[in-house]
C-alpha cells in the first residue's frame, strides 16, 4: 500500500545495508551504478497525485513544467511542445499518446518538500557526503513518458539519481571520461550553451552500461555521463533526484577556455592544473556565471 512521504519513521526509503554503503560511497559522482528504492510505494508519485500537481503547475508559474509530443530518434533533436493540448492534457493521454513531460523542480511544492529532505538525509548517509553542506541546488523533479518513446542522446551537468516509480525502461550511459566520447571542445561548447554539441557514437549505441529499470529499481548517472533512454511498451514514471557541487572549478575553465579558443589561444584542457582551474573560475568563470544569472532573473521577471 502506498504511503503519503513513506515516513522516516516508517522505514528507509533507500536500501541501507553494507554493500549497499559501499556501493554509493565508493562510485557516487564518479561511477554509474544501479541501486534499490521504495519511491513507489509513495503516494505522492501515483498518477492521481502526479494529476494535481500537474495542475497546479499549470496555474502557477513558479512551479516549472515541459511537455512535448512526437517521435524523436535518438541522434536526433527532441520533441515539440503541442499547440492544442494542456499539460494536465498531455498527461490524461499520456498511455495513448507520443507525450514526453517534465515536472521541474517539484521540491518548490510543499507536498513534495519534505520528500526531497529525506532523500537528501538518507543519500548523504549513503554516500559518506554531507550533501546538504557540499552540494548546492538540490532538484525533484518527476519525467512521465509514453510507451516506446525515446528520450534522445544527451548529457546533464548534475549528478543524478533516477528511480523507476511506474513501468519500466532501458537507460544507456556513456563514459564521459572517454576523449572518443566527449572531446574538450564538445565540453567548452556544452557549458558555454550548446546544449547539443556531443556527437551521437553509431559505433556504440549500447554505450558503455546498459540498464534496466522497473519500479524500486534506480541508476546513478554521473554528471555530464551522455545517455539515452528507451521506453518499453509501458507508461514510465521516473523521479530525478540531482545536485550540483558548491564548487567545480572546472566548469569555469572550460567556459575560459572556449573564448579563450575563439582569440586564437590554446588553454590547458581543464583537470591537468587545479590551480590554474581554479583561477579561471574565480576571473572569467565567476564572470560568466553573474551574466547568466542576471539574464535568467529577467527572463523570469519580465519574459524577456
Amino acid at each position: 500500500m502506498a504511503t503519503a512521504i513513506h515516513s522516516a519513521s516508517a522505514s528507509a526509503v533507500f536500501s541501507h545495508d553494507a554493500e549497499t554503503g559501499s556501493l554509493f560511497a565508493s562510485n557516487f559522482d564518479h561511477r554509474p551504478f544501479q541501486f534499490r528504492h521504495a519511491l513507489h510505494s509513495m503516494e505522492i508519485f501515483q498518477m492521481p497525485a502526479l494529476l494535481r500537481l500537474a495542475e497546479r503547475c499549470m496555474h502557477n508559474r513558479q512551479y516549472k513544467s515541459h511537455y512535448e509530443t512526437g517521435d524523436p530518434v535518438v541522434n536526433g533533436y527532441f520533441g515539440s511542445k503541442p499547440a492544442d493540448m494542456t499539460l494536465v492534457q498531455a498527461l490524461e493521454r499520456i498511455g495513448e499518446g507520443r507525450n514526453w513531460i517534465i515536472l521541474k523542480r517539484i521540491h518548490e511544492d510543499p507536498e513534495y518538500r519534505a520528500a526531497l529532505e529525506l532523500f537528501i538525509s538518507e543519500l548523504s548517509e549513503l554516500t559518506g557526503e554531507d550533501l546538504r553542506r557540499r552540494y548546492r541546488d538540490p532538484i525533484l523533479t518527476i519525467f512521465i513518458t509514453s510507451p516506446n518513446r525515446i528520450t534522445p542522446y544527451h548529457l546533464d551537468g548534475e549528478a543524478n539519481f533516477l528511480a523507476q516509480v511506474q513501468g519500466s525502461k532501458s537507460v544507456f550511459l556513456y563514459n564521459a571520461h572517454d576523449p572518443l566520447i566527449l572531446t574538450t571542445q564538445e565540453m567548452e561548447q556544452y557549458w558555454t550553451g550548446k546544449l547539443l554539441a556531443p556527437r551521437w557514437h553509431d559505433e556504440l549505441p549500447d554505450g558503455h552500461w546498459r540498464y534496466e529499470v522497473s519500479p524500486g529499481m534506480g541508476v546513478f548517472n554521473p554528471a555530464t555521463f551522455p545517455h539515452w533512454v528507451k521506453n518499453n511498451d509501458n507508461v514510465s514514471v521516473s523521479v530525478s533526484i540531482n545536485f550540483k557541487p558548491v564548487r567545480n572549478d572546472v566548469i569555469g575553465a572550460y567556459r575560459t577556455n572556449y573564448y579563450a579558443r575563439k582569440i586564437g589561444l590554446h588553454p590547458t584542457v581543464p583537470g591537468r592544473s587545479p590551480i590554474l582551474d581554479r583561477m579561471k573560475n574565480l576571473t572569467f568563470g565567476n564572470l560568466y556565471e553573474g551574466a547568466h544569472a542576471a539574464r535568467n532573473a529577467l527572463r523570469s521577471r519580465f519574459g524577456i
